[in-house]
């Protein structure tokens, strides 16, 4: 009513200024002064309005956010609806309740499938504006939040070394099953599965996680256990193993007569030499000689009939033949074996026939005209082919001459390891057969799938802190993106064999002429006869758990591994990194895997220790028993532990280095009672800022959950 009156009132002294033609300047200036003041409050009132709509969607969007972290992998009302308080409290903080002169305001947020929605609205006073008959203006905004990963690649280097079988501090427990714990943990925050195994207050929630992730998120996790070697050999194709491979074994000395005989092996899968097909000649018609049936219908082949009968009569329908024979056994090479032939080729062939089948009933008129004639089924074939297939065979031979054990020599010795590729299958065998049983038979010794690394780099002296900045081009083994080839067998890898390896000590003679083993090491060769009752003692070794490819896991599929992981050996740090950086390059042996075509991949690698290097000479490692192999280190004299842990030390860091310029981001992880100077190491492998410290199990669990919660990229959507 107000404004009615107000208008009236203006446009009555408008009607008397125009009737009067006296002072028409006045008239002028004042129906100027209205849209002057209409255009002038116009632009302060709009900027008012954009600046309320500016403040009031920011809050909408910091509520949002605040709201989603809050609920976290939980629900939207757990906690007495703290994430709803949380947003609520956060869009006030951002625009408290009568900002701007704002009156009205009204704002809340939902949630629905993991996704978080806003609205706000207020009502903004007009200042100038008013003058034209608008006195506010209502505001709106509505927004929203989600927490979503990107397609993400995780991979675990988790140390399962015999420390890890102590119990961790502040804990009941072990520190392998707080590592259980956490990486489970990890799991549950980051793909929003529930691990049925852990309670939320194991991993410091009130509820197990509700799945939110989109499901075109591709979200994959991939293991490194590693102690003293890594199970990495069941992952690579056959021919990145070597065929053959130089062990600290032994090799027996067998004497023998001249009277040889052959014992043969197991005869090998044949394989195809040739296929011929020849031609067979079409036979002319012959009888059938008994009736045909086809189904459910017969076909006499013998009937009295006239011409006319017999050429009215149905005959069999056209059919193939098809005739594999037996495989007849050809020939084979050397006809006879002679020694020193090893190997006995036999061939073999197969035959299959193959012909079309015609039928027609021929007629025979009688020689008396008053009677009736024969009427024949016969038939005809053509189109006859003879398929021969020869395939071959190999086998082994093995002479005897009347032999006998004499005793052993233990030295390096180079054996046959390729029948454990199965070509056939594409697939790993577990086990080889090698000549080192009891006096001197073929024994089988098992495989696991840990390996022994590729060419490396031996040190010039005893200080190894300046040879691996930068990496030497002789380490083959550090290249992460080195596929080996045939060609080059130093750029392949070999089967780590524990029950083909002997240490070497010198053999002493009393004065009876008794020989037992002294307590020194030699590194040439040592001869003990099969009466001398002496063996010599094996090195420690460990093979952890097999590391697995970048997979997605069902949570049952996650735990079944994770409470896989065992636990023994010493702690090789570079040879964990090594091949966590091997598997997850997108530019490596599994690029295939790690880069699809069209697909941005965030690679992140969680490394976990807790200590420090521990190397021991006499371990059976990735580089052979280090005493005696000395691989890494000059072949003059006897590594000690020391020098083997400065070495490692400066792979790792070297390691460290080239990960985090693939652009992978490189967590880690100190897990118990590290040392200053270890974890100062471990630090500066890390992605800077991606260091933790974890003192305990709960310790351990929550820094495996900031580090999910960082890798989860909190982003608005709307």
């Amino acid at each position: 009513m107000i404004k009615n009156v107000e208008a009236h009132q203006v446009s009555g002294f408008m009607s008397r200024l125009l009737k009067n033609e006296e002072g028409n300047i006045v008239a002028i200036l004042a129906a100027a002064v209205i849209p002057v003041i209409g255009l002038v409050g116009g632009g302060v009132d709009m900027s008012r309005l954009y600046l309320t709509q500016s403040r009031l969607q920011g809050a909408c969007d910091a509520g949002a956010l605040m709201g989603r972290k809050a609920m976290g992998v939980g629900t939207w009302a757990a906690n007495n609806n703290t994430a709803n308080t949380q947003a609520l409290k956060m869009f006030d903080q951002n625009f408290p309740s009568g900002a701007y002169g704002t009156t009205g305001l009204v704002r809340s947020f939902a949630e629905a499938n993991g996704n978080v929605t806003g609205s706000a609205s207020v009502t903004v006073p007009m200042a100038l504006m008013q003058v034209l008959g608008q006195e506010s203006q209502a505001v709106e905004v509505t927004c929203q939040a989600e927490l979503r990963i990107p397609n993400t690649d995780v991979m675990f280097v988790l140390d399962t070394t015999g420390s890890m079988d102590q119990t961790a501090s502040g804990s009941s427990e072990t520190k392998i099953s707080g590592l259980r714990k956490a990486v489970k943990c990890f799991y549950e925050a980051l793909a929003k599965q529930n691990i049925t195994d852990i309670t939320p207050s194991d991993c410091g929630e009130t509820a197990d996680p509700v799945g939110s992730n989109l499901g075109s998120v591709q979200l994959r996790f991939g293991f490194v256990p590693y102690a003293v070697n890594v199970n990495v050999g069941h992952l690579l194709p056959l021919d990145y193993m070597a065929d053959q491979w130089t062990y600290q074994s032994r090799e027996a000395t067998i004497s023998t007569d001249t009277n040889a005989s052959p014992t043969y092996g197991t005869e090998s899968t044949p394989t195809t030499v040739s296929t011929v097909n020849t031609t067979v000649a079409d036979t002319v018609w012959n009888d059938t000689g008994q009736d045909i049936v086809v189904g459910r219908t017969r076909y006499n082949w013998n009937s009295s009939t006239t011409a006319s009968e017999c050429a009215s009569l149905t005959k069999p329908p056209v059919e193939t033949l098809t005739t594999t024979g037996p495989t007849d056994f050809s020939s084979q090479s050397p006809a006879v074996p002679v020694d020193p032939e090893a190997v006995l080729t036999k061939t073999y062939q197969q035959i299959t026939f193959t012909a079309t089948r015609s039928y027609r009933y021929n007629y025979t008129a009688n020689s008396n005209p008053k009677k009736r004639g024969t009427c024949l089924l016969q038939y005809r074939d053509t189109s006859q082919n003879n398929r021969t297939i020869t395939t071959r065979t190999t086998t082994s031979i093995t002479w005897s001459r009347n032999t006998y054990f004499s005793g052993w020599t233990y030295k390096p010795v180079t054996f046959n390891v390729s029948s454990l590729k199965d070509t056939g299958t594409n697939s790993w065998r577990s086990s080889v057969q090698l000549p080192i049983g009891t006096d001197g038979a073929n024994t089988t010794v098992g495989w696991n799938g840990c390996i022994e690394e590729r060419q490396t780099f031996r040190g010039p002296d005893s200080d190894p802190s300046d040879d691996w900045d930068p990496i030497p081009s002789a380490a083959l083994d550090m290249n992460i993106d080195l596929a080996p080839t045939t060609s080059n067998v130093a750029s392949q890898w070999g089967p780590m064999l524990p029950s083909a390896i002997w240490e070497r000590y010198l053999v002493g003679t009393d004065r009876n002429g008794g020989k037992s083993r002294s307590s020194t090491r030699t590194n040439s060769n040592v001869w003990v006869g099969r009466n001398d009752g002496v063996s010599m003692p094996i090195p420690n070794d460990y093979c952890p758990t097999a590391a697995k490819k970048y997979q997605t896991w069902t949570p049952t599929d996650f735990r079944t591994y994770v409470n896989s992981l065992t636990t023994d050996g010493n702690t090789y740090h570079d040879i964990g990194l090594l091949w966590g950086a091997r598997i997850m390059s997108p530019t490596g042996i599994f690029a295939a895997l790690n880069a699809p075509t069209n697909m941005t991949i965030e690679r992140h690698m969680v490394f976990m220790t807790d200590g420090e290097t521990n190397v021991v000479n006499d371990d059976y490692s990735a580089y052979g028993v280090h005493w005696y192999d000395r691989r890494q280190t000059p072949t003059g004299t006897a590594p000690t532990n020391s020098q083997l842990n400065a070495m490692t030390d400066a792979r790792t860091a070297a390691i460290c280095t080239a990960i985090k310029n693939k652009n992978i981001n490189l967590w880690v992880v100190s897990y118990g009672n590290v040392d200053s100077a270890t974890n100062d190491r471990l630090e500066a492998c890390a992605t800077p800022g991606k260091f933790f410290q974890a003192a305990s199990v709960s310790s351990l669990v929550s820094n495996f959950k900031a580090i999910a919660a960082e890798i989860s990229a909190l982003r608005l959507t709307q």
